[in-house]
């Protein structure tokens, strides 16, 4: 197949000339009308009928051009994909997530998106220095953040996905008054936070949205929680109340995924349940390329159908 003589054929039925179709090209008109010809007999019937004036296609010739429109089209796209690989051979997606929600959902998140772009490389920035994934994003350091909606809408676009529920993780052991009377909503059973004054709690550092939340929950109830263990990573508290060291607070993610475990309860609050708003933010001074669209819609898919 001659692309050249492709060409010849398209721009003729474009022109209805021999010679502006030349000209169009910059090839001479000989040229242009001796390849026309050896392809016409070649096919052993004319494609323009010369007699006409302008010229127009016979009917094998409209066949033919809109055979060769389609193949010129795939050449133009397959020149183009492969001057995007040339230029970028391996798309690189930079994902900024807690270290919670990254052990939770990135695993069969990034399988899927590895089967759709197996070339892609793909780096995982989980840290629970929120502020600090900000920076990162507002520096093209990452791609894209799963977090705390930001009002800055001018540097960053935040997708609001939903509020997650923060819940009580509680021995099973733990045998605190009123627990078998408590009445059950969604996946949880509601308390109050005054019953488990008392008990051991697990509690994380107050610079922590979990840390602070616990302790201002406690305070409301007008107590201030026992606790032997206190932990900078709430996985490592959640592991340590599914030994029966104490109650911890989770997140929503945490109990749906883990539900069917035999150590542990899990409780939300009968008033003002404390809950996180969950954003998709990304930086609205980079390009949004397909394999970051693409993780995006994963895992919107994948968060809302867990914890719904």
């Amino acid at each position: 197949m001659n692309f050249n003589t492709l060409k010849y054929v398209v721009a003729v039925a474009k022109e209805h000339n021999f010679t502006k179709a030349a000209r169009s090209l910059y090839v001479s008109q000989p040229t242009l009308s001796q390849n026309i010809q050896a392809l016409e007999a070649k096919l052993g019937t004319p494609l323009f009928d010369r007699k006409s004036y302008p010229i127009m296609p016979t009917y094998a010739g409209k066949l033919y051009i809109e055979f060769a429109q389609q193949v010129l089209l795939s050449e133009s796209q397959i020149n183009r994909k492969i001057s995007n690989v040339v230029s970028n051979p391996r798309p690189r997606i930079r994902i900024g997530i807690s270290p919670s929600k990254s052990v939770l959902l990135m695993p069969e998140l990034i399988r899927t998106l590895l089967e759709e772009y197996p070339d892609c490389i793909i780096s995982i920035e989980d840290s629970k220095d929120e502020n600090g994934l900000f920076t990162m994003l507002g520096n093209n350091e990452i791609d894209v953040m799963i977090g705390s909606p930001i009002h800055n809408t001018i540097q960053y676009k935040s997708q609001f996905l939903t509020n997650e529920l923060l819940v009580l993780a509680t021995p099973k052991a733990f045998d605190f008054p009123g627990k078998n009377d408590a009445p059950k909503q969604k996946n949880f059973r509601k308390i109050r936070m005054k019953q488990l004054e008392g008990f051991p709690f697990i509690i994380l550092p107050s610079s922590t949205f979990l840390g602070e939340t616990l302790r201002l929950l406690c305070e409301k109830e007008e107590f201030s929680p026992l606790y032997s263990i206190e932990c900078s990573n709430v996985q490592t508290s959640y592991n340590m109340a599914k030994q029966g060291l104490g109650i911890t607070l989770v997140t929503e993610l945490m109990a749906v995924k883990d539900a069917c475990n035999d150590c542990l309860d899990y409780y939300i609050l009968q008033s003002n349940t404390p809950q996180q708003e969950i954003a998709i933010i990304t930086n609205n001074d980079s390009v949004m390329t397909q394999p970051v669209q693409r993780f995006i819609e994963l895992f919107r898919e994948n968060f809302l159908q867990t914890i719904n």
